[in-house]
């Protein structure tokens, strides 16, 4: 199963956390988690009051799909979520959660950077500090 989304909202990490898991079978070993904070210092301001994660497309969702679905694909992974928050966010809030799951931890460790590399390339979403 693939979900993938980005939303203004907050998200709870630990809830979907529980859904993933929820929807797993005994075909899986591993599942792994990145969950992805705003920190301090930043990269271009270092005492930032705020990020702004701004969509650079109109296709987010689409194109966080297609990451998850081509790591799917690349590892061999049962199941992946991405969501990725978008507008203006503080420093400790959640900013990215990517989970996989599958057979071998090896897989899903790789799996699991390789989705959080190829979002913080930031092609479709771009990061703004704020003094």
């Amino acid at each position: 199963m693939i979900t993938a989304y980005a939303t203004e909202q907050p998200f709870d990490h630990l809830q979907l956390y529980r859904a993933f898991l929820e929807r797993e079978t005994d075909c899986t070993g591993t599942v792994v988690l990145h969950h992805g904070r705003v920190k301090r210092p930043g990269k271009q301001v270092p005492d930032f009051s705020t990020v702004e994660l701004k969509p650079l497309t109109a296709d987010v969702d689409d194109r966080l799909a297609a990451i998850a679905r081509k790591a799917i694909e690349k590892f061999k992974l049962n199941q992946s979520l991405v969501v990725h928050r978008l507008g203006t966010i503080g420093a400790c809030d959640s900013v990215l959660l990517a989970i996989v799951s599958g057979k071998t931890r090896d897989r899903c460790f790789q799996a699991c950077s390789w989705i959080v590399d190829e979002v913080k390339k930031e092609e479709f979403i771009q990061l703004i500090e704020h003094p």
